[in-house]
């Protein structure tokens, strides 16, 4: 198989199973995946950026999807910092896959708490300045 055709499948399939898992999660616990404080097991494919570098696109894609379908529900700046927040993470991981600390590649592991923790505080602020007018 050419290998462009199979980064493209990989990385529609990622996004697929990233939206898919946060629209069952919605419909089964509703709230959340779009409240201001957010759980989405979804997430715990982040993983799959160690594996492959179509995990990047495909993750990134897969948040978008899944916030479009929430923006009614949830913070509009999320669509935009939330995806942000995964790219950055997932490149990071990506990245740093190779560093490991004993045989474990733990740094490359704590990259989507540490995006997404510094994306969503600036997400935070910026939702309440708007809600404010």
């Amino acid at each position: 198989m050419n290998k462009k055709v199979l980064f493209v499948v990989q990385t529609a399939i990622i996004a697929a199973l990233y939206a898919a898992l946060t629209y069952a999660q919605n419909f089964l616990l509703p709230g959340t995946t779009s409240a201001a404080v957010q759980f989405r097991v979804s997430e715990a494919l982040n993983v799959l950026a160690l594996f492959t570098p179509a995990a990047i696109p495909g993750l990134t894609l897969g948040c978008v999807l899944s916030n479009i379908y929430n923006i009614g529900s949830g913070l509009p700046l999320d669509m935009i910092f939330g995806s942000l927040a995964t790219l950055g993470a997932t490149t990071a991981m990506y990245l740093l896959r190779n560093v490991k600390i004993g045989n474990y590649p733990l740094l490359s592991l704590l990259m989507p708490a540490v995006s997404a923790g510094r994306l969503k505080c600036s997400s935070l602020r910026a939702n309440s300045i708007l809600q404010a007018f």
